[in-house]
């Protein structure tokens, strides 16, 4: 069987990497799962996952909160804010989830701040979602 969390993270990376309104904003090649040191921003990492079991006596199931993160240097928060916007456009998609039936798909959280250089705006959104088998 195929983990959970692995089959959502090539999921979401599909659906972000063929989302047109994201690429215009960072450019194509510029979503990571580990951002290389040659990466210049603005760009878009598929971050931490939470993974909590959710089954039942008759179905495997998990619920998921999944984390992207966006970072704008040096474009500004509004940049932030606009990659993210596309971020949860693209997210907010019927998503498909190799082996697994997606029963939740919902926007948990964005949240845009300055990191702590001080100068580098990044965003931070969770998605939920559960899925069974």
């Amino acid at each position: 069987m195929t983990s959970p969390a692995l089959a959502l993270q090539k999921a979401v990376y599909d659906a972000l990497s063929g989302y047109a309104g994201l690429i215009a904003e960072i450019g194509a090649g510029h979503i990571y799962d580990a951002v290389p040191e040659s990466a210049e921003p603005p760009y878009v990492v598929i971050g931490e996952d939470q993974i909590i079991d959710d089954g039942n006596g008759c179905s495997d199931g998990w619920e998921i909160y999944s984390t992207i993160h966006v970072w704008a240097q040096p474009h500004g928060r509004a940049k932030a804010k606009r990659i993210g916007s596309e971020v949860c456009t693209a997210l907010a998609q019927p998503l498909s989830v190799q082996g697994f039936i997606v029963v939740v798909q919902q926007l948990e959280s964005e949240r845009y701040m300055i990191d702590a250089d001080g100068v580098t705006p990044h965003g931070i959104i969770t998605q939920r979602y559960k899925i069974r088998e």
